[in-house]
């Protein structure tokens, strides 16, 4: 405990920052890691400008705030997917051209799609018409000629 009251302020924003570095790793969440830089902030000005405990609290309440801020920032912009339509197969096969293996009717019928088949409905094409799939209801392919 005395070596606690004895340790330098300077080095004790090091500390931290260096325990919650290691605490995100251990912690899932990706947010210690703005605490961490900010306890590092906060021991650079202690280290060069050997200010008042106050001051240090406080510039580490500026610079928890500041990077949190920018893991935010940098977050949202990669939040949104490169391909949003990645894990909606359906959806990725609208504009794609599919060949009729079961004539189509408005009442229905099917169309192959790469090594399987779905249903389907349109305006009346014979089996083996080439078609585009202009939307998808449900799990049925919307074609029409293509």
């Amino acid at each position: 405990m005395d070596a606690i009251a004895t340790l330098d302020p300077r080095w004790a924003w090091w500390i931290a920052a260096a325990l919650l570095a290691v605490a995100e790793i251990v912690v899932p969440g990706i947010f210690l890691i703005w605490l961490a830089i900010a306890a590092a902030v906060a021991g650079t000005v202690a280290m060069l400008l050997d200010p008042p405990v106050l001051i240090d609290v406080a510039v580490f309440a500026v610079a928890a705030v500041a990077s949190i801020y920018l893991g935010r920032t940098l977050y949202r912009r990669s939040e949104t997917p490169p391909d949003p339509l990645l894990n909606d197969r359906a959806a990725r096969l609208v504009g794609t051209h599919v060949t009729i293996c079961e004539a189509v009717s408005a009442r229905g019928g099917r169309a192959t799609v790469g090594d399987g088949s779905w249903p389907a409905r349109g305006p009346d094409m014979a089996v083996g018409t080439v078609a585009i799939v202009k939307a998808v209801d449900g799990n049925t392919l919307v074609v029409e000629a293509g």
